[in-house]
């Protein structure tokens, strides 16, 4: 996780948000290695060096801290994705548009889980804010947030390109995001030795991302 001043709320002091960064990388390698239900608060304030207190000081719970090292993760993959899709789009030559959606619909699937621990951690949590109501609409706030990122990536490459969407942004992204998680699932389950060799990533999803376009 990186070590960015993002999801720290303004007006914070500098020792407080030195604190919550402690905390927050703490917790991502505990519910990396234990799964966000079973990782005890005791051990992410041992890792962080700090105690209980200081923990319920800045976060109301388990779930409030992921939330919050969901929203600095989201940000920084959405922010890769942008320099990475305006590198593909300013190395466009005439006749390669094809080709620079189809890899622009890999970096894409690329912000979205950059290992299979991140989605793990993802499905996992997303299963306990249906469950329990209070968390639903935040859960649901922070991935607009993420979805609304992307939208906007996917916008400005096409604008760029002389393309636009056939449906409006933020159901293009949708699709993309529900198909890839669900190909993601499948590789999982069959236990797919390299997930980069799995067809679905490397053939469908571009062809989809390419199929969700048309000219200006």
């Amino acid at each position: 996780m990186a070590t960015a001043d993002l999801g720290t709320p303004k007006g914070m002091t500098r020792r407080r948000a030195e604190t919550r960064r402690r905390v927050m990388a703490a917790a991502y390698d505990v519910f990396t290695e234990l799964g966000i239900r079973d990782a005890p608060v005791e051990l992410i304030c041992d890792r962080a060096g700090f105690t209980r207190g200081a923990f319920y000081s800045n976060f109301a719970s388990k779930e409030a801290l992921f939330l919050a090292i969901y929203e600095v993760e989201m940000q920084e993959r959405a922010e890769r994705l942008r320099v990475a899709v305006d590198e593909a789009a300013g190395a466009a030559e005439p006749g390669t548009i094809d080709r620079v959606l189809r890899e622009a619909g890999l970096l894409f699937m690329e912000s979205l889980a950059a290992d299979e621990t991140w989605y793990l951690l993802n499905a996992e949590f997303r299963a306990q804010a249906m469950r329990q109501p209070e968390l639903r609409a935040p859960a649901a706030a922070a991935e607009r947030r993420f979805h609304d990122a992307l939208a906007g990536v996917l916008e400005n490459l096409l604008a760029r390109l002389n393309l636009r969407l056939t449906v409006d942004p933020r159901s293009a992204v949708v699709t993309i995001v529900a198909l890839y998680e669900t190909m993601l699932e499948r590789a999982i389950l069959d236990e797919l030795p390299d997930r980069a060799d799995n067809r679905y990533l490397t053939d469908v999803l571009p062809r989809l991302f390419t199929a969700l376009v048309t000219s200006s």
